[in-house]
Parts: structure tokens; sequence; C-alpha cells
């Protein structure tokens, strides 16, 4: 009868170490891609320059007609495909300046605004070097609101059409929104343009993975409470903080 109780033990402790450590493979990586149109000339132009540098008649950067310390403001349209005219998605929004004192390269911090789909109304937050020489850069996602709480990610870009100083760029980006802390169900604030009560943002997959988390805790609960009534004194007390350890991790 103690074997036999000790192999249940033993297979009863192996299911909730590893139950806690499941939930976090549920995560969500959503791949988005359109186009940016960056607009400096004409008289309607999506990017002004607010603040010029020092260099004076020599530009730092020739290719971009930019020295260094140069700083603009974007309100980039945002479409489907490489066409200005084709269905707009959103806008870039934020500012890039020439960061380099030798080379074409690009401090970049901007909002992406979704205004179309699923995604509408929801943004993400980008930042990072664009070393515009380059044919593919990486920038970072660093946060996100709406559907894109909390987000983490990264955008490829990629220059498609230069016609200075105009610029036509492919964004690939690729974010994760699964982080085990906040499920993007969660009530939307009124920062975000909701009420404070109930939101409907999120996928389903998002909110099942909540659910999976609720279901695992009742299921380690149960565990601990059966072995409590055949473990005794300090060996008890071990097993019961054995999930526990192994959820922080």
């Amino acid at each position: 009868m103690a074997a036999s109780h000790a192999a249940a033990v033993l297979l009863l402790l192996l299911l909730a170490a590893t139950a806690p450590s499941s939930l976090h493979a549920a995560d969500d990586t959503t791949h988005l891609h359109f186009f940016m149109h960056d607009i400096v000339s004409g008289s309607n132009p999506t990017s002004v320059p607010v603040i010029k540098g020092p260099g004076g008649a020599n530009p730092t950067a020739p290719s971009l007609g930019m020295t260094f310390g140069d700083t603009s403001v974007i309100d980039d349209a945002l479409t489907e495909t490489s066409a200005s005219t084709s269905t707009p998605v959103g806008r870039m929004q934020g500012i890039y300046m020439l960061s380099s004192q030798s080379a074409p390269v690009l401090m970049v911090t901007a909002n992406i605004l979704l205004t179309s789909g699923d995604y509408n109304g929801s943004t993400l937050a980008v930042m990072g070097r664009d070393d515009t020489a380059a044919d593919v850069r990486e920038l970072a996602v660093v946060g996100g609101t709406g559907k894109f709480r909390m987000a983490t990610g990264y955008v490829l870009w990629k220059t498609t059409a230069m016609n200075a100083p105009d610029a036509t760029i492919e964004l690939d980006v690729y974010l994760g929104t699964g982080n085990g802390t906040i499920d993007a169900s969660a009530p939307v604030s009124p920062v975000d343009g909701g009420s404070g009560g109930s939101g409907s943002s999120g996928s389903g997959s998002k909110s099942s993975s909540g659910a999976a988390r609720v279901t695992v805790g009742w299921v380690v609960a149960a565990v601990v409470a059966v072995v409590g009534s055949w473990i005794p004194g300090e060996a008890f007390l071990a097993f019961a903080c054995a999930p526990s350890i192994v959820n922080e991790k």
C-alpha cells in the first residue's frame, strides 16, 4: 500500500509541476503587412521638417537631403499595396531624425494607428534605428493599445521605391500579445475610448488561454488537497509550495 501511495504522489507531483509551464505555450503571434508613403514634396506633404541641424549647405546624408540633427514630423498613409491609391489601412504618426554624423541613419519613433478591419482603433508603438542604406532594417515594437495592448515584437522595414525626397516603404510587423499577465479582452480604459467596463477586444484564443489559467489553478489546488490527506508535516508543505515555484519561472 505504501508503494502505491508513493507512486501516486510522484505522478501528482509531476502533473502539478508541468501544468503551469504549459500555460505560456499558447501565446499568439500576429503578422501585419502594409506600405507606408512618406511624402516630403508637393503642396500636401505628410512629412514636415521641424528642426534644422547645424550642417549648413553640406548635408550629412545627400541621398535623404538631410544633415545631422534634422528632424521631421510625419503623418504618413499606410495602404494595402505599394500604390498610394490602394485601400488605406492606417497612419504612421511620429518623428524621425538624422542621428548619424556620417551615414544616412534615422532614429524613428512613431505610432502605427490602424483604421480598418479587426484592428480598427488599435495602435502599435515603434522605435528604432533606420539605416536607409540597408536593404532591410529591423525596428522594435515596444507597446500597443486596444487589441495590441502590451504587444512586443519587431518591424521589418524595406524601401521599395525612392523618388527623392519621397519614399515608399514596405512594412512587415511581427508581434505577440500573450504575456500571461494582462489578457487583451480585459476592459478598455476611458483613455483608450472605452467606458471602463467589460471590453470586447481580443481574439478567442486569448480568452480561452485565460480560462485555462483558471482551470489549471483549480486542478493544482485539488491535487494539493488530496495529497495533503496522505503526506503529513514538512513533506506536505514542500509539495504545496512546488507549483508556485514553477509558476514564477
